[in-house]
């Protein structure tokens, strides 16, 4: 189970990673670096009427590419935990691995940081003017590009991570009480 931290930092009403600066759009070698789990949030009901919400467990991917001799970082929409053939985690994690993950009880898709892939990012504007970056495409990535994609620890997460590296002597992650 992944270990979470608890940061202090006050995200207010927003949540999810939080990226000032939009980085240049293409298709790029990357690394998944960090996860955001959200419980108990509300979320737009699927089908309901506007304004009509329920309370579910979210997660969204951070993702960090090299493109202009820069480290940029890109996030994944909001998704729902479930492992339901048909739901977006389901679909990421197998685009990004190559094949679909087995929710057995076991799995941790916390576990997955670390992980390379190819990431095709786009750029989208908001109703409010603001440019921002959003992936397009997920791919497992070719063995001769793993070197183009970046360290994990080399990676700066604004506001810290969230979910914590397993240390040399930690073999999985684990849930910090």
């Amino acid at each position: 189970m992944a270990k979470i931290i608890n940061n202090s930092a006050d995200y207010g009403d927003a949540r999810g990673f939080r990226l000032e600066n939009a980085g240049p759009t293409g298709s790029f070698p990357a690394r998944l670096v960090d996860i955001e789990d959200n419980f108990d949030v509300d979320v737009q009901k699927y089908g309901g009427a506007i304004g009509e919400t329920e309370k579910k467990n979210v997660t969204e991917f951070l993702f960090a590419y090299n493109a202009d001799g820069q480290t940029h970082l890109v996030k994944s929409w909001e998704m729902t935990q479930s492992g339901g053939e048909r739901s977006a985690l389901y679909k990421l994690l197998s685009q990004m691995l190559g094949e679909p993950p087995v929710f057995d009880g076991n799995y941790d898709y916390c576990d997955e940081i670390g992980q390379t892939c190819q990431v095709t990012v786009a750029s989208k504007t908001s109703k409010k003017g603001k440019t921002y970056n959003c992936i397009a495409s997920v791919a497992p990535l070719l063995s001769e590009l793993m070197d183009k994609a970046p360290k994990l620890e080399d990676v700066e997460i604004p506001d810290g991570r969230r979910v914590a590296l397993p240390s040399a002597d930690q073999d999985a992650f684990a849930i910090e009480e």
